[in-house]
Order: C-alpha cells, then structure tokens, then sequence
C-alpha cells in the first residue's frame, strides 16, 4: 500500500514539474517575441531621437509616429532647448530634417477630433504627423461604420483635407 502511495507521490510531482516546466517555457517564449517583434519600433525611436537631439536641438520626447506612404517618416514629438513644443520630422533614408513648432499647426488631438465629428468612425487605427506632396500632413487611418478601411490626409498647418481615401 505504501509503494503505491509512494509511486503515485511521484508521478504527481513529476506531473507537476512537467507542466511548471512547460509554463516557464511559454513565458520565456512570449517575452521574446514580443522582444524580437518591437525591436524595430524601438530602433526607430533611438535613432530618430538621437537625430532630433542633434540636429534639431530636442531636450525632451513626449510622443513617437511612423508612417509609411510614399516614403517612411518618424515624427518625434517634444520640446527643444527653449522649451518650445515641436515636432521632428525624421525620413528614414536620410534627407532634410523638419522642425515645426506645435503651435504653427494642428494638434494630434484637433486632427482626431475633426476625422469623428465629420466621419464618426468605428475605430481610429492611428493617427500621426508625416510629410506628404513634400508638406507637413496628419495622416489618419481609421475603420468607418461598415468596418472597411480608410484614410484622411490633413495639412498640419490648416486642418484642410488634401485626400480622402474611403472604403479600401
């Protein structure tokens, strides 16, 4: 009786330990891959704010945008060495390095709210600050209320609509 009490201790331990095991090798896995998967993003980041530090003279980042058109762009948001807000422009591939003070333009948050009260979308996908036809732009992407993609293009400067794309 007492080695079946003791052979069947030992089974649940190891049952136990196997599955312990299993978990820890699941955990470990999922923190790489999400490790593995914002590496790029987090890449992009450094570098932009290392760029905006040195040639644009940025002392503190609050907010980071991809975007991806044409051509890719990050956008550092912060403020430089006069305590001015500003925006950084960054393209990917080199190139002139854009600095636009916040107040010259439309916040991320006044260009969200004119894509809900015009389009009343189901979900804003992202929102971000950009260049397009060579001129500083938000570039809003969102799902409408039949759940298909589209985008609105903003001038950063006026609010004005310089393209609509609408049920991708």
């Amino acid at each position: 009786m007492r080695r079946e009490h003791a052979s069947h201790r030992r089974l649940s331990n190891r049952i136990i330990w196997t599955v312990l095991g299993v978990i820890l090798v699941l955990i470990i896995a999922t923190v790489w891959g999400v490790h593995h998967a914002t590496a790029p993003v987090n890449q992009a980041k450094t570098q932009s704010i290392s760029i905006a530090k040195k040639y644009a003279g940025l002392k503190t980042s609050n907010g980071f945008y991809w975007t991806n058109l044409n051509a890719t762009y990050y956008t550092v948001a912060g403020t430089n060495q006069q305590n001015k807000a500003v925006y950084i422009i960054v393209p990917q591939k080199g190139g002139h390095v854009r600095v636009l003070n916040q107040s010259s333009g439309m916040t991320r948050n006044q260009a969200l709210s004119q894509v809900w009260t015009k389009h009343k979308p189901q979900k804003v996908l992202s929102a971000a600050l950009s260049v397009f036809n060579n001129r500083p732009a938000w570039i809003i992407s969102y799902m409408n209320q039949k759940g298909q993609l589209c985008y609105e293009t903003l001038s950063f400067k006026s609010g004005k609509v310089l393209q609509s794309i609408e049920n991708i």
